[in-house]
Order: C-alpha cells, then sequence, then structure tokens
C-alpha cells in the first residue's frame, strides 16, 4: 500500500492560504488604479457589475467546489465524467440565471444598455462560474499547488490590462480587464485537469471506490448549497441593515474589522479543505490526518488571535483614526468568535466525510436565526457592537453544542485502525 502523505496536508493548506493573501493585495492594487484611472461612478458601476458576476457565479457552482475536494478523490475512472458533467450542469445554470438576471432589469442601474455588452456579462458569469469550479477540481485531485500560481497568475495579468482596456473602452474597461486573463486560463488549467491530471488520477485508481449516486450527489449538494444561501443572504442582509439603520459611514466601519476577521476564517476554511482531500483520499490515514489539522488549527488561530487582540487599534488605524476609534471593540469581538468557528468547521468536514451534510445546513439556519436575533434586539443601543455580541453568542452556543459531537468524532478518528505503511 502507499504511504500516507501527510506533509501534503500542510502543503495543500499552506497553497491555498498564500493564493487568497497575494490575491488580496494585489485586489487592492488593483481597485486602488481603478480608482486612479477612472471615474468614481464607473468604479461603482463596474464593482457592481464584478459583484453581480461573483454572486451568479457562486450560486452557479451549485456547491460542487465542496462535493468535488470530497468525491474526486474517490471518483477513480469516473473522474473525468463526474467533472465534465459538473461543467455542463453549473454552466447551464449559470446561463439560465444570468439571462433571468439581465432580463429582469436587476442590474439595470450599472450593467450597460447595449445589447452586446448585456451578452458579454451572461458569457462572463458563465465562464465564472468554471473558473471557480476549476480550483475545486485541483484541490480534490491533491494539486493544489497550482491553485495559488493560476489565482496569482490571474491578478497580475488584470493588473497588468487594466490601463489598455481601460484606453479601449472607459466605462467597462475594468470590467473587460477582470473577465479576458479567465478566458486563457481556463484553457490551459483544464487543459492540464483533463489531458494530464485526471488521467494520471485514474490510473492510479482504475475502479471508483465509494463514488455515491446521482440521488445521493443531488441531496448533499443541495445540502451545502442551502448552507451557501443562508451565508451569503446573512452577510448581504446585516450590510443593508447597517446602511439603513445607521448609515454607510457605520457600514464602513463594521466592514473593515469583518473583512479582517474573514482573513483568518479563510485561512481556517483552507487547512479544512485540504483535511476533507486529504482524508478522503486516504481514510486508513485517519487518525494522522486529523492529529496534523488540529495542531496546523492551534498554530494558526492561536498567535492570529493574540496578535489581533493586542494590535487591533493600530492594525485599524492604516484605515484611518476614526476607524480605529469605532471598530477595535467590533475586530476583538470577531476574534474571539474565532475558536468556536474552527469547532464547526472541522465539524463540517466531519460532516462530508459522513455524509451527513444537512446537519450542517440545519446549523447554518439556527446560528442565523440565533444571530439576528441578537443584532436586531441590541443594534439601537450597542450600534455595529451589536453584530460582535450577536457572533460572540451565536458562536458560542455552536461551540456548546457540536463541541461534544466533535470530540466523539474525533475520537472514533483517533481510535481507528493505523495506516499500513
Amino acid at each position: 500500500m502507499r504511504r500516507p502523505q501527510f506533509g501534503g496536508l500542510i502543503k495543500n493548506a499552506a497553497a491555498l492560504m498564500i493564493s487568497s493573501a497575494v490575491s488580496a493585495v494585489i485586489g487592492l492594487v488593483f481597485w486602488g488604479a481603478s480608482a486612479h484611472l477612472t471615474s468614481a461612478a464607473t468604479v461603482g458601476r463596474n464593482s457592481a457589475e464584478i459583484a453581480a458576476l461573483s454572486l451568479l457565479g457562486l450560486l452557479s457552482q451549485l456547491s460542487f467546489g465542496s462535493t468535488f475536494e470530497r468525491f474526486i478523490p474517490v471518483a477513480g475512472s469516473r473522474t473525468r465524467n463526474f467533472v465534465a458533467r459538473a461543467y455542463v450542469l453549473c454552466g447551464a445554470l449559470a446561463l439560465i440565471l444570468s439571462i433571468a438576471y439581465v432580463s429582469l432589469g436587476i442590474g439595470h442601474s450599472f450593467l450597460p444598455s447595449s445589447l452586446l455588452w448585456r451578452a458579454f456579462f451572461v458569457v462572463s458569469v458563465i465562464l465564472w462560474t468554471v473558473f471557480g469550479l476549476q480550483d475545486s477540481a485541483l484541490v480534490g485531485l491533491r494539486s493544489a499547488r497550482w491553485v495559488p500560481v493560476e489565482n496569482i497568475s490571474y491578478s497580475l495579468a488584470k493588473l497588468a490590462l487594466l490601463p489598455l482596456f481601460i484606453l479601449w473602452t472607459s466605462k467597462q474597461g475594468i470590467f473587460v480587464a477582470w473577465m479576458f486573463p479567465v478566458v486563457w486560463l481556463i484553457i490551459a488549467v483544464n487543459w492540464y485537469l483533463f489531458k494530464k491530471r485526471i488521467p494520471e488520477h485514474q490510473a492510479r485508481s482504475s475502479a471508483s471506490e465509494d463514488l455515491p449516486s446521482t440521488r445521493q450527489l443531488i441531496a448533499l449538494s443541495g445540502a451545502q448549497y442551502a448552507s451557501l444561501l443562508v451565508a451569503v443572504l446573512t452577510s448581504s442582509i446585516t450590510t443593508l441593515i447597517v446602511i439603513d439603520r445607521l448609515g454607510p459611514v457605520a457600514n464602513a466601519h463594521y466592514y473593515i474589522p469583518a473583512q479582517i476577521s474573514g482573513g483568518a476564517i479563510l485561512a481556517l476554511g483552507a487547512i479544512m479543505r485540504s483535511f476533507l482531500v486529504e482524508a478522503a483520499s486516504e481514510p486508513s490515514a485517519m487518525r494522522h490526518f486529523v492529529r496534523i489539522t488540529l495542531r496546523a488549527t492551534v498554530v494558526l488561530l492561536l498567535p492570529a488571535m493574540i496578535f489581533g487582540l493586542v494590535f487591533a487599534p493600530q492594525i485599524l488605524d492604516i484605515f484611518g483614526r476614526s476607524y480605529s476609534d469605532q471598530g477595535t471593540t467590533l475586530l476583538r469581538m470577531l476574534l474571539l468568535s474565532l475558536p468556536a468557528i474552527a469547532v464547526t468547521s472541522f465539524y463540517a468536514s466531519f460532516a462530508w466525510i459522513d455524509r451527513n451534510v444537512w446537519w450542517f445546513a440545519i446549523r447554518e439556519v439556527a446560528s442565523a436565526i440565533i444571530f439576528f436575533s441578537v443584532f436586531l434586539a441590541l443594534l439601537g443601543h450597542f450600534g455595529i457592537l451589536a453584530i460582535g455580541i450577536g457572533s460572540l453568542i451565536e458562536s458560542g452556543v455552536q461551540g456548546f453544542f457540536f463541541l461534544p459531537i466533535l470530540i466523539k468524532r474525533y475520537r472514533l478518528a483517533v481510535d481507528g485502525p493505523v495506516p499500513t505503511n
């Protein structure tokens, strides 16, 4: 039996973290350059168009990202067909959703009126959907090292092309620069996937070991999709409520701390994604992967929390004195929620391994109810701090409920059979 690749978990998690961090930094430069090269109104319209593109692409993926990461490792000879059919299904949904979005006039305030540009938007949603799926395919095939190469190349290309496309079309240059590199990266990455990586994967495991039926895949993806919808709506509704009740300045003071704490959550997610792929690939080595993941989570979260709690004012001073004055306590509250979030994230990985994802979807709904109950009750008195209080209570309740379940599942994994080397 092939020796388990214990180091792969950390390497793949690190690759995903590097991808997110470097792409985020280049993204800030991209928008800074956009602000200097075009008017604020143009930046506003293009950023809204890109936000719509991202949302429709995310919804069109039907949670196949998590499905790829869980089941590509065991798809065997069916891997090529599995990935191709997911592309077709999600691409078809992207076509339907984007046409509906354009036809219903939802984005009339920022989408160009030209039929040609609207057709370009529809095609862009389809491409963006595949662009997201191919990253998860790489992760599921244990080739996460190529994810930062792809995403950093994309970020640099769109930044380099920005001035050129703004000269070509000042009103849509930002959006075109955002999309143009996607076409070539889809071609390059999928050539690698279908011509090299998938055949290699199929050759190592010629028979599909444990790929569920279509009905089971729909059920699992449906549960994850429900969780995604709740998470997306929670974030969007929170922003809308803050703007409506407290104004755009208060929303800015909330948005920056949320983005900073969200960075730690993304890093945590990278570890859990890597754990899911490795555990699905080599279930006999489960106890080793669990211990590695637990150690990596502690090593990541503990220093990040301590640093953030101590230096929260100085971090927010980078954005302006008002951000540190108004957002320091909120940032600290959000950081204190991270341990409970780590518990539920670990549980979610086990839920995918055990094919019991509906529990996680129910958790998302329950947590949203708890959060909004606290948030709305305290908003008038505490302002944006109500978000932090709601996050602490909601994550605390989740941690209290899921920690015993996680400990039980952890012990089951750790007490399992030792892998054969």
